[in-house]
This record gives structure tokens, sequence and C-alpha cells, in this order.
């Protein structure tokens, strides 16, 4: 072997051991934070704002969703790499030297991805909640003790069990905040909501104004951003989504304008660390009802009824009567309490490549074994923990 061989060996090795120092370094991370809440909690706090205040703030002044083409990208990438594999099989190994390049290629792309996930999503998963930071009441350990007769309904993670009795008041008090916020707000000639003003940099203020209340939410926001590709998202009935490779807030662009500034609350909630849905969930409510626009705060209260009156429902045995002896919801309030309009379904579903009850369950599916890997055993349901999380912010204040 001449000497240019010999160059060639050891550049290989070396490559190879500092591929492999650098999938160590990936586990030794994942495997930190799945053992020490300390470690994630500091991580959160210590490390994780360099990447906001840097990386997201040069991401965040492109104007289109670097998201996703990123996603394009990764797509592309693996399907070349899929073609030119067979090619180079039927070829006989013609474009052996090409495809082993490309490999490498990949390979060392696919690392940098697996510690930018690492980094700005999969340790979040392992910190401390936002109840568990700001929630936890002095007499948390104390559990509420209820007969078979009133049974607990819910329960917020650390938090005492509450009643039935105790969700009735909750939803009867979302339910009349919507009804009375209802009567601000402008509709068109169509009887759709409409905002008068900047509703994105609105929400944004909104999340700052929280900032003010809870530490972590403090400091600088990226700026959010609308999906290119709403329909297909709408397709998965996503509101916004959250790159961690980019570390960006996006949102839907087609839903209905009551869904926006929550959305834009909860996505941002994620930049800010705060990972879990349910958190995500409950701080774009907070933002939403105590910011000093009606508009936010209607939408706020809008953004857990769903989950209030569903779980509430389920707790009285689906019975009508009892239902109606509560609160009625108004019909405007209904009618703006949708994701999409019946006009922005039919484009969505004229637009469709795919039949959207297809994308819907292959997206839940992906979606409820990413949660589930990173340790939320509940998956996709941890969404509709967020009335666990307000039973306990308004205890001591409506029961």
């Amino acid at each position: 072997m001449d000497k240019n061989g010999k160059n060639t060996n050891r550049i290989v090795k070396m490559h190879k051991i500092i591929f492999a120092v650098g999938m160590a370094g990936v586990a030794g991370l994942n495997i930190a934070s799945w053992k020490s809440v300390a470690f994630s909690d500091w991580y959160i706090k210590n490390i994780f704002p360099v990447w906001l205040n840097t990386y997201a703030r040069l991401t965040s002044k492109i104007p289109f969703s670097v998201g996703e083409i990123m996603l394009i990208l990764a797509v592309v990438l693996t399907l070349f790499g899929i073609g030119a594999a067979i090619v180079n099989l039927v070829c006989r190994k013609r474009f052996q030297r090409a495809v082993g390049c490309f490999g490498r290629f990949y390979a060392w792309t696919a690392l940098v991805v697996c510690y930018v996930m690492t980094l700005n999503c999969f340790i979040l998963y392992h910190g401390s909640s936002f109840s568990e930071k700001y929630m936890v009441k002095e007499n948390a350990a104390e559990m509420m003790v209820v007969s078979n007769s009133d049974r607990a309904v819910t329960q917020a993670a650390g938090q005492k069990t509450y009643t039935k009795r105790e969700l009735a008041i909750l939803r009867d008090y979302i339910v009349e905040r919507c009804n009375e916020l209802e009567k601000q707000i402008i509709h068109d000639d169509s009887g759709e909501a409409y905002y008068d003003g900047d509703l994105i940099a609105a929400s944004q203020q909104a999340m700052v104004k929280l900032g003010e209340t809870y530490d972590q939410l403090a400091g600088f926001y990226v700026t959010p951003k609308y999906l290119s590709f709403s329909e297909f998202f709408s397709q998965q009935y996503i509101m916004g989504y959250y790159f961690p490779f980019s570390m960006e807030a996006n949102i839907n662009s087609i839903m209905y304008i009551t869904n926006v500034a929550p959305t834009v609350c909860h996505e941002l909630a994620h930049t800010k660390g705060f990972i879990y849905e349910d958190d995500a969930n409950l701080i774009g409510f907070l933002a939403c009802i105590n910011a000093d626009d009606p508009f936010l705060q209607y939408c706020g209260y809008l953004s857990v009824l769903s989950y209030v009156n569903n779980d509430f429902y389920e707790s009285i045995g689906k019975s009508q009567s009892v239902y109606q002896t509560h609160v009625r919801i108004r019909d405007a309030v209904a009618d703006d309490n949708v994701f999409l309009t019946r006009e922005e379904w039919q484009m969505v579903e004229k637009k469709a490549v795919v039949k959207t009850s297809t994308v819907k369950k292959v997206s839940n599916t992906l979606m409820d074994t990413t949660l589930k890997l990173n340790g939320v055993e509940e998956g996709v349901l941890q969404y509709n923990n967020v009335v666990g999380l307000l039973l306990t912010y308004y205890d001591g204040e409506l029961y």
C-alpha cells in the first residue's frame, strides 16, 4: 500500500472514531436527561436560552418557515439516497464510490440532527413542568377525600384530587366568560369573528407580559410564522408547530381566527423550554386572558372550552338533563369555537393528495409514538391534561 493509501485509511479511521464519539455524546445527553430532572432543569435554565438568543434569532429573521424547508430537504435526501442505492445495485455497483460518499454525508447530517433534536427538544421532556415550577401549593401533599358518589374526575400532577362539583364550577365559569366576551367581539357580514390589527404581534406581546409573572417566559421571543403548507397541516388538525431544528413557532394560516392567539402563545411557550402540551395549552390560555385586549381574552377562554366542557359532560355520564341545568353555551360562541370554517375545509379537501382521514390517523400515530418515546405515557391525550392544570390554577378562587 502506498503512502496515499495509508493516509486515506488513517482519515477514514479518524472519521469513524469522531462519529462514534459524537453518537456517544448524543446517547450521554439523553441518558443524563432521563436519569436526572435536576440536570434537565439546569440545562433548560442555563443552556437552552443560549440557542434561543443566537440560533433562533437568526432563523427568526428569515421571512418564511425554515423548518418546513428542512423537512422537505430531509425527505428529498432520504428518497435520493434510497434511489441511488437501488441504481447502484442494478448497475452492479458502478457508482459505489459516489453512493458511499453520499452515505457518509447522510450519516453525518443525521448525527447533527440528533444533536439538534436532543438539545432543542428531547432534554426538555425531562425537566420540571410549568405546574411543578409555578403552581405547587403549600398544601399540595394534602389529598382531598372523596366518596364514591362524588368521585374525582380529573387530577393535576402533584396536586390534590378534584371533584365533579369543582369541575362543574370551572366549566360554568369558562362558559360565562366566553358568553360575556363574545358580545364585545366584532363579526363581519358573514358572521365570522374579525380582528382589526396585527394579531400575531398582539399575541407575542401577551407572552412578553406574562413573562413579568413567570421568569422562564421573560426575554426574547422569536417571530411566529405562518406555515406554507397549512392545508396539509390542517388535514392533521394541527394549529401550530414548534420546529426544534429551526427553533421556530409556526402557525396554521387558514384556521379560524379565534385559534390564532392561543396557538401563537402555545408555540412560543415551547421556544421557552415548556415542551409539554398541557403546559403550553395553559400558558397560551394565561397569556390571552391576562392581555388587555378583549379579543385575546375571548380567544383564551375559547381555547380551553372544549376540553373543560367535554370532561364535564363525561363526568355526568353524558346526561342531557343534568347538562341542561348548567350555563348554556351561546350559539355565537359555539360558531366561533371551530378549527376551520366550512369553506376552508372544502378548499383543503379539494387540494388534498391523500384523504384527510388517512393523514390524520398517521399523524396521530406518529405524534403519540413520539410523545411516548420521550416519556409522556399518555401520548396525545396529554393535551387534555390542561383541565387538571386549570382546576389547580383556579383552586382558592372559584372553589
